[in-house]
């Protein structure tokens, strides 16, 4: 960055003008108490002023954990899984390793992730509002937008239902553990809206903003990874070693099932207004 952003300007807008998650900021702030952020020392602006940060937004059952495997498989300064943004994350870390204050807990996930000068992490885009509004990531020399998301929607929105209805998030093990949901068009529609607010406030915040993005599809991901993956390596301008590159290998493994394909199925006929 060659100059800096008028932060407090920032603090001052309400959620319709800068969509932050007033939640989750107040509860941030909680976990750290009157010691959120600290000054920054010079040789500290410095090791930033070196690093490019890749955000890697996503919303539920985009494939964002399948993309986050494969970029840490690559040597791409990613995490191997896990959200470090999320409250859960940042309580746990932040007690395990004595971190008390925000600007050392960013610091701490700089240092422990980066590859050839680049980190990123899977942040909710509300979450990284928030994060931007600290001041902290105008220091880093670049910022890129990494963005998960599937061409289907539908199909999304239908996955991301039948997990929260159900309380299965993975078919690890084979068998649900819970019966499955009965259909909701209503609470589709619910799903396919958040998922509609998360890709606007992505393009928000790079017209706000001016910085680089790149969409990384999930169905691209799944029939060609290494060549996905050798894209995003490219848009981040970093090497990538796609010989470790493998979904066979991945934590978690893409899904489909009869039930989600009928629930998609039933939804385009009862609502599409043309054949």
């Amino acid at each position: 960055m060659t100059h800096s952003m008028d932060t407090a300007f920032l603090q001052s807008l309400n959620i319709d003008q800068y969509p932050v998650d007033p939640h989750y900021a107040r509860e941030l702030r909680k976990i750290f108490g009157e010691r959120f952020l600290r000054e920054l020392r010079d040789e500290e602006k410095a090791e930033l002023r070196k690093v490019t940060f890749a955000p890697l937004l996503f919303g539920n059952r985009s494939g964002s954990n399948l993309l986050t495997d494969c970029l840490h498989r690559a040597g791409l300064g990613f995490p191997e899984h896990g959200e470090p943004m999320s409250l859960p994350s940042i309580e746990k870390i932040a007690a395990r390793h004595d971190i008390t204050t925000f600007t050392d807990y960013v610091l701490f996930l700089v240092r422990r992730w980066q590859r050839h000068e680049l980190v990123g992490f899977k942040i909710s885009v509300s979450q990284l509002f928030d994060l931007t509004r600290t001041g902290l990531v105008h220091h880093f020399k670049d910022i890129k937008l990494l963005h998960s998301v599937r061409h289907d929607r539908l199909a999304q929105a239908v996955s991301h239902y039948i997990a929260k209805a159900s309380g299965n998030w993975s078919t690890k093990g084979g068998e649900s553990v819970t019966a499955d949901p009965p259909y909701s068009a209503a609470d589709i529609l619910r799903f396919l809206r958040r998922g509609a607010r998360l890709e606007a406030d992505y393009h928000l915040y790079r017209t706000i903003h001016g910085v680089a993005g790149m969409e990384v599809w999930y169905e691209e991901l799944v029939a060609d990874t290494r060549m996905t993956i050798e894209s995003a390596a490219a848009f981040l301008d970093r090497p990538a070693d796609l010989t470790k590159v493998d979904l066979s290998g991945a934590a978690t493994k893409p899904q489909s099932r009869q039930l989600n394909q009928e629930f998609a199925e039933r939804f385009r006929a009862e609502l599409r207004m043309t054949d």
